[in-house]
């Protein structure tokens, strides 16, 4: 009988220990994507950045961040929802973006102004005139 007992002991362990190495089903259709936000000197101010970064991106900071340019860019990471087929990603024209900074500035905006959120991404289509950020929208 304390055999028995034993073994099922041990089952039980396993089974837990199993499941905290199993990501839940909702945790493995997130994505995890890296947008800069200039500098961030130190965790307290990680704490302060990444949560706004990660809500004008649609998403909620995971707790970590690196420096990619000591003394000019860092980057937080961003859990993003599943995609459920709802939202659509489109490059919108926003004028010259000369920088990241300027495009942290100006994309929210643009995101805003057409319903959407700013996912992090830009880029310069004509340079010197054009640049575009990539805002979230439901379809």
């Amino acid at each position: 009988m304390r055999r028995i007992v034993l073994i099922a002991l041990n089952l039980a362990a396993g089974a837990a220990l199993f499941s905290l190495a199993l990501p839940s089903a909702a945790w493995a259709q997130t994505r995890t994507i890296s947008v800069e936000s200039g500098p961030i000197w130190s965790q307290a101010d990680a704490q302060r950045k990444c949560p706004e970064v990660a809500k004008a991106n649609g998403g909620t900071w995971n707790g970590q961040w690196r420096t990619t340019v000591p003394g000019r860019i860092s980057v937080c990471e961003l859990r993003l929802p599943p995609s459920s087929g709802r939202y659509v990603v489109e490059a919108i024209e926003a004028g010259p973006l000369w920088s990241q900074s300027d495009a942290e500035k100006k994309c929210p905006e643009v995101a805003k102004a057409n319903g959407g959120s700013w996912n992090g991404e830009w880029r310069t289509t004509v340079p010197g005139k054009m640049s575009v950020c990539e805002v979230r929208r439901l379809r």
